[in-house]
Formats: structure tokens, C-alpha cells, sequence
């Protein structure tokens, strides 16, 4: 890990719901994560939010849940495959990542070596701390952004600044509550939310 002085600020990131579309899983009759390239689409200035994210000097890190191979919805060459589209798809606007961290467990995952209980699975803080291990990062300066509330929860947990995706309601509120997982911000969409962050750092 780099000195103390050398830490710089992230930004982390969900991935779905924040940097891309949901999709409808018509077996299951859900609303899920993308599970292959071809399903994955970037949602509205998207590519414009994580280009100013670079230009303001902080990191880009998504970090996220995906149990989809863990549940055998997919597989690891899908999965990276997919990941390689965002990160073209990205790149088109002129943006780029810093780190992608997932994780694949779950505690029902068909695979056997993904089943079980982890430090990686949001609301936990695993993730963030990998990415602070490999890259560097003062989590009590960074911000992490999602649209969920272990997304809140996880940055929480870490110091972070916390903005969360979408609109505050009565019953979400009372589950807030309960489980301590207020954020700090709240914005409609992740390229509102970036201006939010560069608002509070200060920077034109």
C-alpha cells in the first residue's frame, strides 16, 4: 500500500443501476444484473459523469455484487467479457476506470467454491478495502455512490461520503433508519451525483 501522503480520493461505484441499465431476466421474472456483453448497456451520461470523475483527479473504482456466476447465471469469461464492453463503451466518451473489484459470492450460490460468507459482499467493506490495498486511497476523503443501501452501508462503514441514487421515501427511510445507512447526499443519477462531489470539493 502507498504512504499515507501519497493516498489519493476516490470515487467508488456500483455498477448496476448506476453505470448501466438493469435488464428483465424473463425465466426468472425478475429485474437483474446484465449477464453477458450483450445485455450490458451504459446508462445516460454516464461515460460524461466518470470523464469528469478522471478530470478532477480522483479515481474511478467500481466496485459490486455479482453473483451471477456464483449462481450460475453466468460464467467468468461472460462476466469478463462484460466488463470489457464498460470499459470500451467508456472509453468512447473518453473516460476511464481505475479498478474493478467484484464479488462472487453468495450465500446460495450453486457453485460450491462461491458459496458462504465473505468480507467482499456489500453492505460489507471488503471491496473497498482491495481497492485501497492495490491503489491507494484515503477512504475519509473518498465518496462512494450507489443505488442501493449497502451501498450506503459499505462506504459508511469506511468513512466515506455517501451519495445514493434515486429518490428518498417514507419506507425507505424507516429501513435507513434501522439500519443506519443515511447517505449523505442524494442525487437522481450518477452524473448529477459527480457534480455534487465536485460542488463540495470546490473544484469549477
Amino acid at each position: 500500500m502507498k504512504a499515507a501522503g501519497a493516498l489519493r480520493r476516490a470515487v467508488f461505484l456500483d455498477r448496476d443501476g448506476v453505470i448501466n441499465a438493469m435488464v428483465y431476466d424473463t425465466e426468472h421474472g425478475l429485474i437483474d444484473s446484465p449477464q453477458n456483453p450483450d445485455q450490458f448497456q451504459l446508462l445516460p451520461n454516464v461515460g460524461e459523469a466518470v470523464r469528469l470523475i478522471n478530470e478532477m483527479g480522483l479515481l474511478a473504482v467500481v466496485v459490486s455484487n455479482q453473483p451471477g456466476v456464483a449462481k450460475g447465471k453466468s460464467t467468468m469469461a461472460l462476466l469478463e467479457s462484460t466488463t470489457a464492453r464498460m470499459e470500451r463503451e467508456l472509453a468512447e466518451s473518453g473516460a476511464r476506470l481505475d479498478g474493478v473489484y467484484y464479488c462472487l459470492h453468495h450465500p446460495e450460490a450453486t457453485l460450491e467454491q462461491y458459496r458462504g460468507i465473505c468480507s467482499c459482499r456489500k453492505p460489507k467493506s471488503g471491496l473497498l478495502r482491495q481497492a485501497t490495498e492495490a491503489i491507494g486511497i484515503d477512504l475519509d476523503r473518498s465518496f462512494m455512490v450507489g443505488d442501493g443501501l449497502t451501498d450506503i452501508q459499505a462506504g459508511r462503514s469506511v468513512g466515506c461520503t455517501t451519495v445514493l441514487l434515486g429518490t428518498l421515501r417514507c419506507d425507505s427511510c424507516h429501513l435507513m433508519s434501522d439500519q443506519n445507512a443515511f447517505p449523505d447526499l442524494l442525487a437522481p443519477d450518477l452524473l448529477s451525483a459527480v457534480r455534487l462531489i465536485q460542488s463540495r470539493l470546490g473544484q469549477p
